[in-house]
Order: C-alpha cells, then sequence, then structure tokens
C-alpha cells in the first residue's frame, strides 16, 4: 500500500513573496517481489535556507544484484501553487546512481545501482522557487539470493562450447536452470554456440531454483576471427607508484591465459594469468623488455614483445614526457565510463596511453534552471589559444554554451575541481563572470577579463570571498586609441603578453566576425597604439604613425599576440581589394611594419605563438607542424621528421602553447578530431604535444573520446588548452554521446542534441 502524501510547507523564494507555493510527494512504487529484502529508506533533511518543509518519508526500493534484478524505483514530486510550466532540478550533490529526476514532470525513477546514504537537494521553479533537502538509503540486501555466472561475456567461434559454472549465495539450494537465446546449453552449463548463425551476440541466463526471479545474465559473442594479442605497447609506470594496465587480444575462444615467455617484468609487477593485468609496484627504475604469450580456450596461442619504462617519481613531466611516441594506429575504445548527466569529478585511465583523466562539468555544475543541461567547453570563442589555467594550475576558468564564465579551484594532486564561491552563490552555486578571461602570467591569483571596450582585473587571492571587477584599461579612454563615439559590436581577445605588459584586441562597431577592422594594442605605461586594416593607417598614444608598408587591406578573423608583445597576428576575414597576399599578416606592435605568410610558404592550418616565433599545422599536403620566427615568416622549418602515413582526408590539429619558454623551445600541446573511422593512421582524436626544439617527437597522452560531431564548434573539435605549467590539458568533449542530452535525458543522439562537458588529462 502507498503512503499517503505528504504536504511540504515552502517558503517561498520568487518576487511575488504573497504567493504560497506547495509542493506534494506523490509516491509510486514498482510491484516488490516476494522476497522484500531489499530497503531504500529515504528521510528529509534539514531544510534549506530558503524553504521550511514537514517530516517526509519515500517508499522503499530494490537494489539489482542482490536477488531483484530489474526492480525498480519511482516516486513523483507533484506541485501546487505558482505558475506551470514548472521545473524540478537536482540543486545540490546527485541522485543515486541509477536513478534520474525528469526536469518537466518531477519523475524520479530508474533502478539504483550502488547501495549507500545519498544526500541531495531539490528544487522546483515556475512563478517562483522552492528547494528541499532529502536523504535516500539504499540497502545492500546481504541477506537475498544473488546468482552470478563465470566466465563473464566470454567469446567463442561458431560452434564451439564454453563451460559455464553459476555460484548461488543466501540459500542452501544452489540448484539453477540454464537457458540461451540461441545454441544450446545443457542442464549442467556447457553451451555449445551454433555453427551458422547471424546473431553476433547470445544471452545465456543461470535462474535460481530457490527464488523466483533470482537470476544472472551474461552475453557471449560469436568470433570466427583469429586469436590475436592487441595490445602493442604499454604506458610507463613510476617506481615505488601502483601500476594497472590490461593486455587485451581478440579472437579465438575466451577465457584467455596469460603469462611471460621470456624476460622479466620489473620487480614489483606481476602478470595476472586469467586477467592479462599487468599490476603492482615496480621496485626499480629502468627499461625492461619482455615477450608475453597469450593462449585461448581452444589452446590457439600469440605472441606479442613490449617494452615497459618505470621512471623515478618526478621524472615524467615538462618539458620531457613519459607518455608514448609511437607510431601504432590506435583505434578507439569504448569510452571510460565517467557517468551520465552527473559525473563531476570522476577520474578515469585512459586505457591505451594510461594518463589519468577527470571529468569537471555535469549537467548540475550551474543550478541556475535556465542553464542546466547545458554543453560546457573551454572556450566559447573556439579558440585553443585561451589561457585557461593561472600560473601554478590551482585555478582554472571554462564557459558554457552562452559565454558564461565559470571559475575553478584544481587540486593539482587529488585532480578535484570545485566551483568557487559556492556558499556566496546559492542560487547559481557559485560566481559566474559573464566575461571571458585570460590568466596573468606572472600573478597566480589576476584575472584579466574583456567586457565592451574596457579590461579589467579580479584578483583571487582571497578564496573565500568573491573579488569584484576592477578597472584596468578601456581603449576608448585615449583620444588616441578606437574611434569618438566607438560601440563595440563584436571583440576578440589577442591575449597577454608574458610580462603582463601588453594586451591586445580587434573590435568592430559594424557588425559580426569578419567585420571588424580595428587592431589594437595597450602598453602599460605607454597607452594605446591602432591599426586599421580597412585604411592600412597606424596610430596611437605611442610608436610610430601612418601607413603600413604593404598594400594589403581586409577585415579582420581573430587577432593573438606573441608572448614578447612585439607582434600580433592578424587573421584575415575578407579581402577588401580585388586580391590580397597570402595570409595572415603580421603587424609589429607600434610601427607601420608589416609582413605576409608568403606564397608556398605553407600558412595553412590552425596556429599557436610563442616569444617570438608562430607554429602552425600545414594541413595541405602533408599535415606537418611548421615553426618560423615572427621577424621573418618566410624561414620555415618542420617539426616532424617523420610523419607517419595512412591520414586520410583532412586532419586537422589546434593548437596551444601557454606553457611556452622565453627561449620557445617547449612542446606545444594539440587536439586532433576527424570522422573517419576506423583511423588508417596514429593520433586521430587524440591529446598531442610536439616538441618545438626540432627533435621530431610528438607524445600522445590520451584519447579525446570525442564523436567530431558535436553542434557545439568547441566540442566538435575537442578544443583544448594546455596549462602554463604544461602539466596539464583542459578540453572538451561529448565522450561519444554517453553524457546525456541537453534536455536532461539519459540518451541522446550524437549530431542532435547530445551535451558535451569538460576534461583535463595529465601530461606524464
Amino acid at each position: 500500500m502507498l503512503p499517503s502524501k505528504s504536504l511540504l510547507d515552502f517558503k517561498k523564494i520568487g518576487a511575488k513573496q504573497s504567493c504560497d507555493f506547495i509542493l506534494f510527494l506523490a509516491m509510486a512504487v514498482s510491484a516488490f517481489l516476494a522476497t522484500g529484502c531489499d530497503t531504500v529508506q529515504q528521510s528529509a533533511g534539514a531544510s534549506s535556507p530558503q524553504s521550511a518543509m514537514t517530516a517526509i518519508s519515500l517508499p522503499p526500493a530494490l537494489v539489482p544484484g542482490s536477488g531483484n534484478l530489474g526492480s525498480s524505483y519511482q516516486a513523483v514530486l507533484s506541485v501546487s501553487g505558482g505558475r506551470a510550466p514548472y521545473q524540478f532540478f537536482v540543486s545540490q550533490a546527485a541522485l543515486p546512481p541509477g536513478l534520474a529526476l525528469n526536469p518537466a514532470t518531477g519523475n524520479i525513477s530508474g533502478t539504483p545501482t550502488q547501495a549507500g546514504n545519498f544526500t541531495f537537494l531539490i528544487s522546483v521553479s515556475g512563478g517562483g522557487s522552492a528547494a528541499h533537502n532529502y536523504t535516500l538509503t539504499v540497502g545492500s540486501c546481504m541477506k537475498c539470493v544473488a546468482v552470478q555466472i563465470s566466465p563473464a561475456n566470454p567469446s567463442v567461434a561458431p560452434g564451439g562450447t564454453v563451460q559455464f559454472s553459476a555460484t548461488v549465495t543466501n540459500t542452501s539450494n544452489t540448484a539453477v536452470t540454464w537457458s540461451a537465446s540461441a545454441g544450446t546449453i545443457s542442464s549442467n552449463g556447457l553451451f555449445t554456440a551454433p555453427s551458422n548463425t547471424a546473431a553476433k551476440t547470445i544471452s545465456v541466463t543461470a535462474s535460481s531454483l530457490a527464488q523466483t526471479g533470482a537470476l544472472s545474465t551474461t552475453t557471449v559473442t560469436i568470433s570466427s576471427s583469429t586469436f590475436a594479442i592487441t595490445t602493442s605497447s604499454v604506458p610507463f609506470a613510476v617506481q615505488a607508484q601502483p601500476y594497472s594496465q590490461p593486455l587485451t587480444a581478440t579472437g579465438g575462444q575466451t577465457p584467455y591465459q596469460w603469462s611471460i615467455a621470456s624476460g622479466a617484468l620489473p620487480a614489483g609487477l606481476q602478470l595476472g594469468a586469467g586477467t592479462g593485468m599487468l599490476s603492482g609496484s615496480a621496485t626499480q627504475a629502468g627499461t625492461f623488455n619482455f615477450t608475453v604469450l597469450g593462449k585461448d580456450a581452444a589452446s590457439h596461442t600469440a605472441q606479442q614483445s613490449l617494452s615497459l619504462l618505470v621512471t623515478t617519481a618526478g621524472a615524467c613531466g615538462p618539458p620531457v614526457y613519459c607518455s608514448r611516441t609511437d607510431y601504432d594506429i590506435v583505434q578507439l575504445p569504448t569510452p571510460p565510463n565517467v557517468g551520465n548527466l552527473s559525473g563531476a569529478n570522476t577520474i578515469v585511465t585512459d586505457p591505451n596511453f594510461g594518463n589519468r583523466i577527470v571529468r569537471i562539468t555535469d549537467a548540475n555544475t550551474d543550478t541556475n534552471p535556465a542553464f542546466v543541461n547545458r554543453t560546457y567547453n573551454t572556450a566559447a570563442s573556439g579558440s585553443a589559444d585561451e589561457n585557461l589555467w593561472n600560473l601554478d594550475s590551482s585555478l582554472l576558468v571554462l564557459q558554457d554554451t552562452g559565454a558564461q564564465t565559470y571559475p575553478f579551484t584544481f587540486n593539482t594532486s587529488t585532480m578535484q575541481a570545485a566551483r568557487m564561491y559556492v556558499s556566496s552563490f546559492p542560487t547559481t552555486g557559485g560566481l559566474v563572470l559573464s566575461q571571458p578571461g585570460d590568466w596573468s602570467r606572472v600573478n597566480p591569483n589576476i584575472l584579466y577579463t574583456s567586457g565592451g571596450t574596457a579590461i579589467s582585473t579580479y584578483d583571487f587571492t582571497d578564496r573565500t570571498v568573491p573579488p569584484s571587477p576592477q578597472p584596468f584599461y578601456d581603449f576608448t579612454s585615449s583620444p588616441n586609441c578606437l574611434p569618438a563615439g566607438f560601440t563595440e559590436s563584436w571583440k576578440t581577445k589577442g591575449g597577454v603578453s608574458g610580462d603582463d605588459t601588453v594586451f591586445g584586441m580587434a573590435y568592430s562597431n559594424t557588425g559580426a566576425q569578419d567585420t571588424g577592422v580595428y587592431a589594437v594594442a595597450y602598453k602599460v605605461g605607454s597607452g594605446c597604439t591602432v591599426l586599421n586594416t580597412q585604411t592600412g593607417e597606424v596610430w596611437g598614444d605611442w610608436g610610430a604613425k601612418g601607413t603600413i608598408n604593404m598594400p594589403d587591406r581586409w577585415t579582420i578573423h581573430n587577432v593573438k599576440i606573441s608572448k614578447d608583445g612585439n607582434w600580433m597576428v592578424v587573421a584575415v576575414g575578407h579581402c577588401l581589394l580585388s586580391s590580397c597576399s597570402t595570409g595572415p599578416f603580421f603587424w609589429q606592435i607600434g610601427t607601420t611594419n608589416m609582413s605576409s605568410c608568403g606564397e608556398g610558404k605553407s600558412c595553412n592550418g590552425h596556429w599557436t605563438e610563442g616569444y617570438t616565433h608562430w607554429i602552425n599545422n600545414n594541413q595541405t599536403p602533408t599535415n606537418n607542424q611548421v615553426i618560423r620566427p615572427l621577424a621573418v615568416v618566410t624561414d620555415t622549418s618542420n617539426l616532424i621528421r617523420d610523419l607517419p602515413t595512412g591520414f586520410t582526408g583532412n586532419f586537422d590539429q589546434h593548437q596551444s602553447w601557454n606553457n611556452v619558454d622565453l627561449a620557445d623551445s617547449v612542446p606545444f600541446a594539440t587536439t586532433t578530431w576527424s570522422q573517419v573511422s576506423p583511423f588508417t593512421a596514429p593520433w586521430y582524436n587524440e591529446i598531442l604535444a610536439t616538441a618545438a626544439d626540432g627533435s621530431g617527437t610528438t607524445w600522445r597522452f590520451a584519447h579525446s573520446f570525442n564523436s567530431a560531431r558535436s553542434l557545439n564548434f568547441s566540442t566538435e573539435y575537442a578544443i583544448g588548452s594546455v596549462s602554463q605549467d604544461g602539466k596539464f590539458f583542459i578540453f572538451s568533449s561529448d565522450w561519444m554521446g554517453t553524457l546525456g542530452s541537453v534536455s536532461g535525458a539519459t540518451t541522446c543522439t550524437i549530431t542532435t542534441n547530445c551535451r558535451g562537458d569538460v576534461f583535463v588529462v595529465e601530461m606524464r
């Protein structure tokens, strides 16, 4: 019998203080199985500061995997008062894994997948708003009958056999009945696959005779391919630190068995015979060569020679990394589970490259009802050159699709992130900036933001009290800068020099991107200098005045300044003449000296800038990375000596060099994207770093797990930014469509409505 409704008395937070807003909780529970052993208890927590609520209880729910598989939980939050349509959302913490809240109906439903106590805050809005804390306890049901099948998810050749066994607990009657969706299975669990079948997977089920409904199902994969070891390399290990890396194989008949055929593992590491897992803690550093032997259930064997680098603690990291540098083609694996609509601060390890990745945002990052479920990305501008990390990687900023900017703290040891000043902004869950930002390159607490024609600063020295923006410079404050009466209709950031003395911007007062003609730079202590790309005129508070030394005239797509503050790279929107030189153009700031990239000088692709050099990805015809001095941009050199073969179609890269040094010698980071499947070369949809010192090395850190089909630009291309210390890389990804829908649904259709989130990979 369902409990009766309980009246929840909310204190309304909306503008109409006179309206009563009452929230009812109606219970609906799926049918219980006969045992009734599993329990889920919910109690009302203390009311939030915005509301007051009477005590309430929710019905029990069943936990799958402990004897009552497939049972579901459901509770409906219904509203009276206020004004429809209503919006429900989890404003703090998260529901138990397996449960989801429908934002339009208030329906909480699903099947709990984890036992424990879960406290969360549910809010509702619609002509007003209210919120209340709940605690939901999911019991583990240790006394219920449970069935477990072994081996789990095996593969078998057509006509082959697999001997299954079933373990039954919490009953003296351990008998089971076996069934299979195809093929045959005997009463003792011997499964025989069909010889000819179109089915690629077959379900095998063991059901308890002691309790109806207690069962376990596993999937048999039909494979006619030859047994082979697919692991071709393993990531590095760090001495005295835990290491875990699976070896993988394909084809043949599972289960597989593993052993060392020759050579030896480092002392402290072991190879699991039945799991293929390399694990343990290496006790000595060095390079260890060994050959693994794999054997399938039909006694087919395969061997693979491997090399494992063990480094001392602290030896892996910028400017010399330990990650893979091979040219093996690595197909995209199933993305590690980082959660769905919820999952912020989940850490996974890339299965092919061994580096840790943490999810920074989820559907609840912004608890403002208007922004729940939004896609979050590194930068709404779509530029990989955004400086999103502060000097010591303890702070970062990111944006959503509405260009709202979110400051976060970041723990470099635990890789856990948190929105800043949550208690000061309970409605939004933290500080939100309306302007994009660039971190200082000399002070870890200063963020520069640009809004309209002005630059402001935020000082995060006090990380408990939110800062207010402070005026820094306005490009209309000088009569020698932007024209009188200038009204900004579009702008783009050019960045901040390495010593925080030069700031670059570009503006339009006639339209959007590709209409601007004003490239401006502010130099601390000197003032403003301006280039008008439509007229070719230069003027300002300092430097030369007059006409540039080339006839080209154009509109601006974007601008970036060199880290020494002497050069501005001006990308062309539209040529304003019958023809223009090959862009982009390079303006020596404060002078009339201009140069172009140069016809036939590999000027294609995206680019990044150091102190005195410019790097671009020459997409056609070689896909190489090209470096050149800004003072002589026609003097080019290829950075990759031995470019892998097999690139098909457009192989696009977006570079980031926020970790650059004065000599322009440290590696720069890139993300790549492509819709090619399967991959025909290495580096597809990966996060890379390429040496800028001419050594030709490219390090491979992780997959971006990006479908390259998102509707959001930064997410589609996995746009990212390297930290100033070169230890972390932040990037956007839809995680192959596994993060839920922008509507709040747990499933989505790639190219249509899938959310995106922000992730950070550790560069080792």
